[in-house]
């Protein structure tokens, strides 16, 4: 495994740990693009805040397989900006969609990493659950497919339809 992607991982495992033992850790640091004047440090914060077992879960299976290779082919200090930029992208890009919504998350870091393989290797054939074979570009293509659309699915709830935002209440620490 490469340092980054370890170091990563671990901090994301570490700060759920946290989220988990200590819950005024996600109000203390999630990102609500409306308040980023406010709190500024939670566009960074927000990535390593997860929603549950299965957010987390996928995310970090999603940088343990694509990580170690694109850190290898960008260098470390590559990666990991290639990381911090696609996450605080990601949470800029809330402003249009969510912009009083608690944002919490990985997914656009991980997301970035994928994208970042897949413009590498885009032939690469890939098995899902072991037997389904797909090409990495399309991998892609159908995960930021299915992650928007589960993201926007639901606009009448209280509750976005997505482990990543949800209706944002004031923290109790702001």
């Amino acid at each position: 495994m490469t340092p980054w992607v370890r170091r990563l991982l671990l901090a994301n495992v570490f700060i759920f740990f946290l989220q988990n033992v200590a819950p005024g850790i996600t109000d203390a640091f999630v990102f609500v693009p409306r308040w980023i004047f406010l709190r500024p440090w939670t566009i960074v914060t927000y990535m390593f805040l997860h929603a549950g077992f299965s957010h987390i879960l996928f995310n970090m299976i999603g940088l343990f397989f694509f990580g170690p290779r694109t850190e290898a082919r960008l260098g470390s200090t590559r990666f990991v900006q290639l990381y911090f930029v696609s996450g605080i992208s990601g949470a800029l890009l809330s402003f249009l969609f969510a912009p009083m919504s608690a944002i919490v998350g990985a997914s656009a870091a991980v997301f970035g990493v994928m994208l970042a393989y897949a413009m590498f290797w885009p032939r690469d054939r890939l098995l899902i659950w072991g037997i389904i074979p797909v090409e990495a570009r399309w991998l892609v293509v159908i995960t930021t497919v299915l992650a928007i659309w589960s993201g926007l699915g639901d606009r009448k709830s209280t509750r976005l339809n997505s482990s990543h935002s949800q209706q944002s209440r004031m923290p109790s620490s702001a």
